[in-house]
């Protein structure tokens, strides 16, 4: 049983590239004055997320969510408050906590919730017949929450019905035509930006921005500090390991290979568990395009190849026979992202791997140094399997 736990995480080809106290200023990443506000008594301090900082006023808490796309103005600013009579300043997003109801139109925020035993407040997602959760799909099989369709154009006349306090949305770019409709129409949005941000620690952290909305700030820090403390002890465990393997990333796509920048989410989880990659150096944050016969030449003699989308070699050879002359196929130490799937299309990686990044190192770790965890069994990715080619 799981703990308790670019662009998007540079997740899939398929799905675009879209897959952890107070104190004084909450980081030095955003030091710019936002609103014309008193100061705050007390300031979260983010230990690894860049895009949200948590501010405690007297009679309130400040969420901010930085913008990624400018610098200029905040992306949002929320209010959090829990007596009616309380005085906001202008502007922003007012809520009152802890929120009771919500429809979420993005994955990623499933575990985030479970984990704070906020399961219940979801009255409606989007992509219902991908979700991999259970308990998710058993309520949706039984009615208790709604499918409100295409997570890029949910059906706007059930989530008014179901008069959610706030949504959860993912934002794809700097507005969109739905969240925007929703807000008009009076329902607060809560934007999921965790994905912009580019290591696995920052995007788990981002659990503690979410748990502000339910008054359960100590409780999303406790559980941070859980997942950070499990995912640097393995990166201590194997930061001695030699040599070091070295890795390629992604799959063919439309004849177009999508590979890690340097400074994105997959580059960096490959330095943390401690896998040579080509473009380590590279400055992008997120994906670079490859023809495949790039990709042959920079990557042909890479140990591991993990984020493959075949099922096993023989369906690999079967897509391109170029794929056999790639070493890390040769070897037979090519790894997909399917180990945890639904019959219907669900995928727990793109589920609850932001917030158990401890696992997704761990599957690295198991795969390209198994001796280091003799116990530990895949959670998120599996090797390719060994079965016949087809009769033509």
């Amino acid at each position: 049983m799981l703990q308790k736990k670019n662009s998007l995480p540079f997740l899939s080809f398929a799905c675009g590239l879209l897959f952890l106290m107070c104190a004084c200023q909450s980081g030095q990443h955003h030091k710019k004055k936002v609103l014309d506000e008193d100061k705050p008594v007390s300031s979260v301090i983010i230990r690894h997320a860049k895009g949200f900082q948590i501010d405690h006023f007297n009679n309130y808490t400040r969420v901010i969510l930085h913008d990624p796309w400018s610098e200029d103005k905040p992306y949002a600013v929320y209010y959090l408050y829990r007596n009616d009579s309380t005085q906001l300043p202008a502007g922003g997003t007012k809520l009152k906590i802890p929120l009771t109801s919500l429809t979420v139109n993005t994955f990623s925020y499933f575990t985030f919730l479970d984990l704070l035993d906020e399961e219940d407040v979801i009255k409606g997602v989007t992509d219902g017949f991908r979700v991999f959760h259970p308990g998710i799909l058993h309520k949706l099989e039984s009615g208790e929450i709604a499918d409100l369709g295409d997570p890029f154009h949910p059906n706007i006349e059930m989530t008014l019905a179901l008069k959610p306090q706030a949504i959860i949305s993912s934002a794809y770019a700097q507005r969109d035509n739905y969240s925007e409709r929703m807000i008009n129409a009076g329902f607060p949005v809560i934007y999921s930006l965790e994905w912009m941000e580019n290591s696995p620690l920052a995007r788990a952290e981002w659990i503690r921005m979410i748990a502000a909305f339910f008054d359960k700030e100590t409780m999303g820090d406790t559980i941070f500090t859980g997942i950070e403390r499990r995912y640097l002890e393995l990166q201590n465990k194997i930061k001695s390991v030699s040599p070091q393997h070295t890795v390629m990333s992604g799959d063919n796509f439309q004849n177009t290979w999508y590979v890690p920048g340097g400074k994105s989410f997959h580059a960096i989880l490959f330095r943390d568990a401690q896998l040579d990659y080509l473009y380590k150096n590279n400055r992008e944050y997120g994906s670079i395009a490859l023809d495949i016969e790039s990709v042959l030449t920079r990557f042909g003699k890479a140990d591991y190849w993990f984020g493959c989308e075949a099922g096993t070699y023989a369906g690999l050879a079967e897509k391109d026979a170029k794929y056999l002359l790639l070493q890390s196929v040769k070897k037979r130490q090519v790894y997909n992202n399917h180990n945890r799937i639904t019959p219907a299309g669900g995928n727990d990686y793109f589920e609850s791997a932001i917030a158990n990044p401890d696992l997704l190192l761990s599957d690295l770790v198991k795969a390209a140094y198994p001796e280091i965890l003799p116990d530990y069994s895949f959670t998120y990715i599996k090797p390719l399997e060994e079965l016949p080619a087809r009769e033509k």
